[in-house]
């Protein structure tokens, strides 16, 4: 029973933990909404709104296995792997034309921004929770044809 505890105590912990780290990574990433902000972080509902309203291009930041399994509808994969995001794929865009990062869970796409701004970018929104956030909210997806 002591161990039972002890193992729903640490994962407490770890996820009090990771939330806290999230919220603050977060906070620096995205901040409070002015128009001089460079990223916006929009939950999926928002998103889809977005992609329906709007010139936004999704960009798949996952790699190509994961994207050619399914993606958002229209999406251009340019893979971060490792530490680097392969911003080749998006030679050409209109830095202007406002993106829709994600990846699976919002890891990788938080950690390729940089790549983004440093590659010109200009307008990101990022989707929250990635994927995993999209699915849930049973959005659609799809293959590599």
């Amino acid at each position: 029973m002591l161990l039972l505890y002890s193992i729903v105590l640490a994962l407490a912990l770890l996820s009090g933990a990771w939330y806290l780290y999230e919220h603050r990574w977060d906070r620096r990433l995205f901040g409070h909404r002015h128009d001089t902000d460079f990223v916006v972080n929009v939950r999926a509902g928002k998103a889809a709104s977005l992609l329906r309203e709007s010139d936004l291009l999704p960009v798949d930041v996952r790699p190509v296995p994961d994207y050619l399994a399914a993606h958002l509808p229209g999406a251009i994969n340019a893979p971060f792997v490792g530490s680097r995001l392969d911003v080749s794929p998006l030679d050409g865009l209109d830095r202007g034309r406002p993106i829709l990062v994600y990846c699976d869970g919002g890891y990788r796409s938080r950690r390729s921004l940089p790549s983004l701004r440093a590659a010109g970018f200009t307008s990101i929104y990022h989707l929250h929770r990635g994927l995993m956030s999209w699915k849930i909210a049973k959005q659609p997806t799809e293959p590599c044809s």
